[in-house]
């Protein structure tokens, strides 16, 4: 094994990405899928493909169609980068391809277009075409538009698109579950919650392969993607019920609660029923999910000579920063325990914490209020430092869970815990971009506190104040990836070593 553990924990999470790679895992599904339905030469196939993953899923995709002779009438994608710097690679594009760039993660006009786009692919559908629409995360806002009834009830589509944004922000702020945010989001969306089936279906497709890269816990069709080829399950009532559990009526813009039915001024707009005939069209397959990308850490760790791997059993969620702590607990209890007995050991997990916005922007005024105050523009020892307030919140929730580590660490370590310092900690989304920021994540271990405070931060108010990446980045703890083509959820892995 490696002495150096941060570079192998960044080579472990690039094992991780490389382990739920889009474009083979789509292009073997896909081609299953082909096989099965015996749609090799003279079938007509449209492919559609929506979200951070759909170029390299739309290179799988075409690669599986031309494998077995299928004619790619058209290529539509929707994604998070700009078109020219996509890399077709040795992709036989149709002549009739667009792809084009949304906004994420609130909607903008980007996206509004960009539904445009998705809605003339649907319109170039004719009877007895085939459809392969390709999802993964980030579709729920790349390809967001409004449904009709939004935009008639505002007055246009950018108005609506307008609400759709300060709907996505809202939920953001509000810490729900990606899974939560969704089946609010969905009602609202043109093609979510099934309605690009249904569109589809309407145009005479007769076979609709939806092929899904997962980026939510427990992987239901319905969430991936806000579920535009799958039906929503929620009914009126239970979507108050989520929508009360976590108050958020007193949140909701007027237009946006009508539509809901929350306001109560008349029926609630819903999506396709789950019984609707343009379901029985749809054959849906889970292509990668973080549950690969997790292995394929643990299985890249083993190969670099770590004694010990050990899987967490349920994926990671609640709050970040209290997740951070408590699983450095967990490993130091474990150390304590003779976890280190036969040789290094890393636990590795999955999932998707959560960071409450509205909640951190409270702390981030009243600490803000506070320092500015206090201390008058100048740190203990005498040297100017920036006003927290004119600082911008930056960070995202591996970042967070990553700091709030390395913070627990260092109690320990002051402590004098003998295992604090043998300990070390990657968190990263597989998406190479955590929160708005130019980093996947960080890797941290008990000094990196001390490394962001010799950079003038101070990482306990960064921490709670949603600035962690001014800390991480001062110590030189930020893992910067780049896109990767991917997005199944975050990985987390602590090596004891």
């Amino acid at each position: 094994m490696t002495r150096d553990p941060r570079a192998l924990l960044a080579r472990l999470h690039a094992a991780a990405v490389q382990g739920a790679a889009p474009l083979g895992c789509t292009r073997e599904a896909v081609h299953r899928w082909c096989e099965q339905h015996q749609l090799g030469t003279g079938a007509r196939v449209h492919v559609i493909a929506l979200g951070k993953a759909a170029p390299a899923m739309a290179r799988g995709a075409l690669a599986a169609c031309q494998a077995v002779g299928a004619d790619v009438a058209a290529l539509t994608v929707v994604c998070a980068q700009p078109p020219g710097s996509i890399d077709w690679g040795d992709a036989r594009l149709p002549s009739r391809h667009q792809v084009v760039a949304g906004d994420h993660p609130v909607p903008g006009p980007a996206s509004l277009q960009a539904a445009e786009v998705i809605a003339e692919a649907v319109t170039d559908v004719e009877a007895d075409d085939v459809v392969v629409v390709l999802i993964s995360g980030g579709t729920t806002a790349l390809g967001a538009a409004p449904v009709p009834e939004l935009s008639q009830l505002v007055g246009s589509a950018e108005r609506a698109q307008a609400h759709l944004a300060n709907l996505a922000q809202t939920l953001l702020e509000s810490g729900l579950a990606i899974h939560e945010m969704n089946a609010i989001r969905r009602r609202v969306l043109r093609f979510g919650g099934g309605r690009l089936a249904v569109a589809l279906a309407r145009q005479g497709a007769r076979r609709i392969g939806a092929f899904a890269v997962s980026d939510v816990i427990g992987d239901d069709p319905a969430v991936i993607g806000s579920g535009p080829c799958s039906p929503d399950p929620l009914t009126p009532d239970g979507l108050l019920a989520l929508i009360d559990a976590h108050g958020m009526r007193a949140h909701l813009e007027r237009a946006v609660a009508t539509t809901l039915g929350v306001e109560g001024a008349g029926p609630a707009i819903t999506p396709p029923a789950p019984d609707d005939p343009a379901f029985h069209r749809v054959d849906f397959a889970l292509v990668a999910g973080n549950g690969q990308a997790v292995q394929a850490m643990a299985d890249a760790a083993r190969d670099a000579g770590i004694a010990t791997v050990q899987i967490a059993a349920t994926p990671l969620e609640g709050e970040a920063a209290a997740l951070g702590e408590l699983l450095v607990q967990q490993a130091l209890q474990a150390a304590d325990h003779g976890a280190f007995a036969a040789g290094p050991v890393l636990w590795c997990a999955g999932g998707e914490p959560v960071v409450h916005l509205r909640e951190t922007v409270a702390r981030a005024l009243a600490v803000d209020e506070e320092a500015d105050a206090r201390m008058e523009g100048l740190t203990e020892d005498g040297g100017m430092r920036h006003s927290a307030a004119d600082e911008p919140m930056r960070g995202g929730r591996m970042q967070v869970l990553a700091l709030s580590a390395a913070l627990a660490l260092e109690a320990a370590a002051h402590r004098g815990d003998p295992w604090a310092h043998r300990v070390t900690v990657l968190a990263a989304g597989t998406d190479g971009r955590d929160g708005p920021t130019d980093a996947a994540g960080a890797i941290t271990d008990a000094a990196v506190p001390a490394l962001a405070r010799r950079g003038r931060r101070t990482p306990e108010q960064d921490l709670v104040t949603g600035r962690s990446w001014y800390a991480l980045d001062a110590a030189d703890a930020l893992l910067r990836t780049g896109p990767t083509g991917t997005n199944v959820m975050d990985v987390v892995g602590l090596l004891l070593h």
